[in-house]
């Protein structure tokens, strides 16, 4: 780590890229991306399920400290580009493993903020996901009542989006607190998120940006945290967030 990644800690960077960072971290880590690329990496890192992915690859389930049965490398001849697969996946395997092997014991972990959460479970949502997931009209108003009732924001307007087919309420969780994600299906069949928390952070304006490789859009006003992501087109998803400022004041 070169002396000016150094100045940030996991932290300042997890808040940069939740959009909680103040003006001054935000301008400092700015300028010192557009002259050290590895900081773009560190903070794609940090962009990562960091804890689920040390599950995922942790010493217990690949076996260690024997050396995992499928890392193991074939005896009997492979064709060439099977074998170069195979050599891939297993370097990507060992490099998982020894990285973990070789630290010196537990070490802090900062935990994904929940921007980023919702982000690596959006990643994963296809056409198919959101288009067959209709709900009926009784239960979104459930969710929604239920939801608005306890965090005191009407979230029934955030139904009619310009430019969005809403499908379905769903109430989720984040560190105990409620969290509630609508879903929508958005121009050729790209599946959007609206979620919405509470927050105990200060009002701030919408702000754009990058969430797990999708546009997204947030902001937080009177103690609620508000997230529009789904897609690349930037400039639609700031619409959609518009949109839904606007009606929920």
């Amino acid at each position: 780590m070169n002396e000016a990644q150094a100045a940030f800690t996991d932290e300042e960077l997890t808040a940069y890229l939740d959009g909680e960072a103040d003006a001054e971290l935000r301008s400092r880590v700015e300028l010192v991306l557009t002259t050290d690329a590895a900081l773009a990496q560190r903070l794609q890192t940090l962009d990562l399920p960091v804890a689920a992915l040390r599950d995922v690859f942790s010493a217990a389930a690949l076996g260690a400290p024997q050396m995992p049965e499928g890392l193991i490398p074939a005896s009997r001849p492979a064709r060439a580009p099977l074998r170069l697969v195979a050599g891939m996946a297993m370097a990507f395997g060992l490099g998982v493993l020894s990285t973990y092997m070789l630290q010196p014991g537990p070490q802090p972990q900062t935990a994904p903020g929940w921007k980023a959460v919702v982000a690596s479970y959006q990643s994963l949502y296809i056409t198919d996901t959101v288009a067959n997931g209709s709900q009926p009209a009784e239960v979104t108003a459930e969710v929604l009542d239920g939801f608005s009732s306890r965090q005191g924001v009407d979230l029934s307007p955030a139904q009619t989006v310009e430019g969005l087919e809403f499908k379905r309420a769903q109430l989720l969780g984040f560190k105990g607190k409620p969290l509630l994600q609508m879903a929508y299906l958005g121009p050729d069949g790209v599946p959007v998120a609206f979620c919405i928390i509470r927050s105990s952070g200060a009002d701030k304006a919408m702000q754009s940006e990058v969430l797990a490789g999708m546009a997204a859009a947030s902001w937080v006003s009177d103690g609620i945290g508000y997230l529009v992501i789904g897609g690349q087109d930037q400039s639609f998803v700031d619409g959609v967030a518009a949109d839904l400022q606007g009606k929920l004041g």
